[in-house]
């Protein structure tokens, strides 16, 4: 079925992580999604012989994210960038400042009914670029983009998809209340 939008952006802050078990923060929705791009970057290598292909493999390098909203507000800045919000409302950017490692959640519904719902489970969001242009008679909305990297985690996954026509409205109802992983009893 063909993707027909994009809604519900979620993130949540890494707390622990093992080779066996990762621990996030409660999620949290960030501003209204606009736009997802997610770009698996693989390399791959091929073995000849015998002046021939013999063999190919492929592997994850890591994973380009592109997010456009409608807005990033300070607290949503602050929160993925590893910032404080001062009792002004205003944010200082620092040298010093480190953007944490999140897990970023989505749903994209789909053309028959149902929806795609995603979770990335470890990435670090970059210093978003700014740009703002005058009124050239209408207006013109100008709203952000903002990039991470996702990496594997230290288990080697980076990624957990169900479809809603398939998979226990129970888990679908709960999508966001945390981040979601395969069922412990296939682990």
């Amino acid at each position: 079925m063909a993707q027909v939008g994009l809604k519900n952006i979620y993130v949540a802050q890494i707390l622990t992580e093992s080779p066996t078990s990762t621990t996030y923060q409660l999620t949290r929705k960030i501003s209204k999604a606009m736009t997802a791009n997610i770009t698996p970057n693989v390399s791959s290598a091929t073995l000849y012989g015998d002046d021939q292909a013999q063999e190919t493999i492929e592997e994850l390098t890591d994973v380009t994210v592109e997010i456009g909203v409608n807005d990033l507000d300070m607290e949503d800045y602050a929160f993925l960038l590893g910032k404080t919000v001062d009792a002004n409302g205003g944010v200082t950017d620092s040298i010093n400042d480190e953007a944490p490692y999140v897990a970023l959640g989505y749903e994209v519904p789909l053309s028959g009914g149902g929806k795609r719902m995603t979770w990335l489970y470890k990435g670090k969001f970059s210093i978003p670029s700014e740009e703002a242009q005058t009124k050239q008679g209408s207006p013109s909305f100008q709203t952000p983009t903002i990039s991470a990297t996702f990496i594997p985690r230290e288990d080697g996954q980076w990624r957990y998809r169900v479809e809603s026509n398939g998979t226990n409205k129970t888990v679908i109802d709960g999508w966001f209340v945390k981040v979601q992983e395969k069922p412990a009893s296939e682990v």
